[in-house]
């Protein structure tokens, strides 16, 4: 009599051991990646997603995955404007980084 009342706890014990983690793992929000952005001279302003950021280069911003704007812009040595601008992919969990110069970015960001 008992064995019969205990068969219907343990199936459920069982199921929820199984397929609740489950469930929990895929409610979780995905790691933010990383994105390093640095520049030839060091200094330039960045902008993402439209976005003035308080820190210029080289400097390491949290982002969340996804894809973000980027876009780098200040002076070479010369005086000459320099300026970059790209779309970036940001993987969860991921670290990614980017370099300015006033050829533009080096090596090309695809």
């Amino acid at each position: 009599m008992k064995t019969q009342r205990l068969l219907p706890v343990l199936e459920l014990a069982l199921c929820c051991l199984f397929l609740f983690p489950g469930l929990l793992r895929s409610q979780m929000p995905q790691k933010p990646g990383r994105l390093t952005v640095t520049s030839e001279p060091p200094g330039a302003t960045v902008n993402i997603d439209n976005r003035r950021m308080s820190r210029q280069t080289p400097f390491t911003f949290v982002l969340s995955p996804g894809q973000h704007s980027v876009s780098v812009r200040g002076k070479d040595q010369t005086g000459k404007d320099m300026s970059c601008t790209a779309s970036l992919d940001i993987a969860g969990g991921a670290a990614k980084s980017v370099h300015c110069t006033a050829k533009g970015w080096d090596p090309p960001v695809r």
